[in-house]
């Protein structure tokens, strides 16, 4: 075993920053995990003081090995907000995935997830799942597939006012069917798109439903160093709390593969 490559992401100008996330997209580090133990990591950070005080910190990692046709992951990301002494974002998540290879076009996956979320409103939400995917195009590094399968979720949402209606603390348990596709297609020799959607349907009751998209253009430079635009957005048809919006994040920075 040894570290073979280490990923090194330094987002450099940012908007409307995705800390808010409630479901991890692992795809990228899907396709660079070969039979080696691979670590792949992120940190940003910004304070500022005077005028006024920020503090930003971000920080992701996902460890992936390959060991014959077993391919497992584990993924931690943190990151919190404050502006002013005042907190109003704290995100912490962590998965653990692990899909089996059944042949060069389908494999089967299951995963453990847990976290919370500030932004969200979301104390804890705990996800057990299981599924199978399938290769429905490939040639070259050009790939469409899908996946489905079902999944536990348990949600805790904490106490919050809205229109002066105080509404307690609470809880759910659900069953949910996931729905996803997930997309590669190299443009150029030096542009390439990468789209992640997850789609997450309440199995008792399928007009509750949530979409989580993730689309990325690449700009390549050199072997070493890539520029990015990213585009994400996260859709429920019934939100859990009263006053909580859909998101949207647009992010462009700078890859560096070392």
């Amino acid at each position: 075993m040894k570290y073979k490559y280490i990923h090194i992401l330094f987002v450099l100008i940012f908007c409307n920053i995705a800390c808010g996330q409630t479901i991890i997209d692992t795809e990228a580090s899907l396709k660079k995990i070969d039979s080696t133990f691979h670590v792949f990591g992120n940190f940003l950070g910004d304070q500022k003081t005077g005028n006024f005080n920020l503090a930003f910190i971000k920080a992701d990692v996902t460890i992936g090995s390959r060991i014959n046709d077993d391919l497992f992951r584990l993924t931690f990301s943190h990151s919190t907000n404050e502006f002013n002494g005042n907190l109003f974002e704290k995100s912490t998540n962590f998965q653990f995935r692990w899909n089996k290879i059944m042949s060069e076009d389908q494999s089967l996956f299951l995963f453990f997830q847990t976290g919370q979320s500030l932004r969200a409103f979301i104390d804890q939400r705990t996800l057990m799942g299981v599924g199978i995917r399938q290769h429905l195009y490939k040639k070259d590094s050009n790939y469409f597939d899908v996946a489905v399968g079902p999944f536990y979720e348990y949600e805790a949402y904490p106490a919050y006012n809205y229109e002066d209606v105080e509404y307690a603390e609470s809880d759910q348990v659900t069953t949910r069917v996931s729905f996803n596709i997930f997309a590669s297609m190299k443009i150029m020799d030096n542009i390439s798109t990468a789209t992640t959607l997850y789609t997450q349907w309440k199995y008792t009751e399928m007009r509750d439903h949530r979409i989580f998209g993730n689309q990325y253009i690449r700009f390549k430079i050199n072997k070493n160093v890539t520029t990015f635009i990213r585009y994400v957005v996260r859709y429920r048809s019934i939100n859990y709390i009263k006053s909580l919006k859909n998101d949207t994040d647009f992010m462009y920075g700078l890859e560096i593969n070392i």
